[in-house]
């Protein structure tokens, strides 16, 4: 008994730590191509390139989303707070897909990383994170607000849809939670995860 509770804790903590791997960093990596290919120089906060950047990495913890990444293998973390008014349509949607792009880049790069750990401890973080950041890059796909993949669809929306999106993206959310809790969503996500353990595998171990 003991050491099933130690082994609970232990994969516990593992993926708290992993969570914040796969969140933070990933904004900052958003927002590094953002500035670099959209706001080349930012004017509207007093020329700081991170602006939409929040400097803690516990504003990008979801509550429902860290719950399903511990317990199913999947979720999201918080999206940065976007003013949907003033943001134009082109660069909301290169904003999106930056945060879908960098999920990818940081699973790829901590599959790498692990391969060539010595340590266990280190291994299974990484491992984890790397797993988590490429199942957050397919999940933010999905065209459900507040996820990326609904921001960058509603780039090509009319603006009635435009304005019904700012109004009710909040209860995107509670959508989400409601087909988790009828156990829709876990049910769907389950041969996504399957497939992006063996993306993973391949990456670090190179094995199919």
């Amino acid at each position: 008994m003991s050491q099933l509770i130690y082994s609970s804790v232990k994969n516990l903590v593992y993926g708290i730590i992993s969570y914040f791997l796969i969140s933070w960093p990933r904004e900052f990596i958003r927002c590094l191509l953002y500035s670099l290919t959209i706001e080349k120089r930012i004017k509207s906060d007093g020329g700081k390139i991170f602006f939409f950047l929040k400097k803690s990495p516990f504003g990008y913890i979801d509550p429902i989303g860290i719950f399903t990444f511990l317990f199913f293998e999947f979720g999201w973390t918080r999206p940065p707070i976007i003013d949907y008014v003033k943001m134009r349509r082109k660069r909301l949607f290169f904003f999106s897909m930056y945060g879908i792009f960098a999920s990818f880049i940081l699973g790829i790069t901590y599959g790498l990383i692990a391969k060539h750990s010595n340590s266990n401890i280190m291994f299974n973080l990484l491992y984890t994170s790397s797993k988590w950041s490429l199942t957050l890059g397919f999940v933010s796909l999905i065209p459900i607000p507040p996820l990326d993949g609904s921001r960058m669809l509603l780039a090509f929306l009319p603006n009635k849809s435009y304005e019904w999106y700012i109004k009710f993206n909040v209860y995107g959310i509670l959508f989400l939670l409601g087909l988790l809790v009828l156990w829709i969503l876990p049910m769907i996500m389950q041969p996504l995860v399957i497939v992006i353990t063996k993306v993973t595998n391949f990456i670090v171990f190179g094995i199919w």
